[in-house]
């Protein structure tokens, strides 16, 4: 009985991931359009959970994507990493952490410029600030929807095929924000910026979308050891506003959550 119910298990398991397949297909038919232009492009699957690659693997594969997989970091770092065009990576892993194998992938200029998603459970604020700062692109909560895992690769991707490098970041056209210079151009204009204020523009304009709260940009924008409020982030992004003049706008406030940032629009 015990090996019927397994078979059972199994078989159920098989026929949700095929339902929740076609369920895309239907529903959001720009994953069939897309298949054409994501052949070429490798993704690289890190979690030491084997179900959790199973179903990633699958979608992913049926969304056009080349797909490999590793159950740890160590596995993933025997690999040619050089090979692929973005990591998903649990940070929770046994052994080598997601996080450490993500340090050594930005120390390392042979991968510093692939992109990384951090998958991280539901309340990691840690993980994300340290995420972040390191470089990595985008993170997603567990658990999370295989839809939305889908649709923020595929942002990632079109964002670092728009921006590769980022050594220089331009998502509104005349706002240049040089990342080695430790610079900002409006209209080819220099405009000084403080060091807290040139690393909260960056951190806004690196993730286009993403809406950061107050206690995560002063993580990330004030130096260690600094002793500062909530407070200090909207004076920050008052002052920022004023010394971009038109560009204000990309600045959004989202009441009770914090700011992001979004394409200037000069209608």
């Amino acid at each position: 009985m015990q090996r019927y119910g397994a078979f059972i298990t199994q078989g159920l398991q098989s026929c949700y991931i095929i339902v929740t397949v076609l369920f895309f297909y239907l529903k959001y038919p720009i994953f069939v359009q897309l298949m054409e232009n994501e052949k070429n492009i490798h993704i690289l699957l890190v979690d030491d959970e084997p179900d959790i690659l199973d179903v990633l693997r699958f979608n992913f594969t049926a969304s056009g994507y080349q797909v490999s997989t590793a159950t740890s970091a160590e596995e993933a770092l025997e690999m040619d990493l050089t090979r692929f065009s973005l990591l998903i990576l649990d940070v929770m892993l046994g052994g080598m952490s997601g996080l450490k194998m993500a340090m050594m992938l930005k120390e390392n200029p042979l991968t510093a410029d692939i992109p990384i998603i951090f998958l991280t459970a539901r309340n990691a604020r840690e993980d994300i600030i340290d995420g972040l700062r390191i470089g990595v692109d985008d993170y997603v909560p567990k658990p999370f929807s295989v839809q939305e895992l889908l649709l923020r690769s595929q942002a990632v991707l079109r964002r670092c095929r728009q921006h590769p490098a980022a050594a220089e970041i331009t998502p509104s056209e005349g706002l240049h924000l040089d990342m080695k210079g430790k610079t900002l151009r409006i209209d080819n204009t220099p405009v000084p910026l403080t060091r807290t204020e040139f690393n909260i523009l960056s951190v806004l304009m690196e993730h286009p979308g993403r809406v950061f709260s107050r206690d995560q940009l002063l993580e990330l924008a004030w130096p260690d050891g600094v002793v500062v409020t909530d407070r200090s982030v909207d004076v920050c992004i008052t002052r920022l506003r004023k010394k971009i003049g038109p560009y204000s706008q990309c600045i959004i406030t989202r009441p009770g959550y914090g700011y992001t940032y979004k394409e200037y629009d000069p209608a």
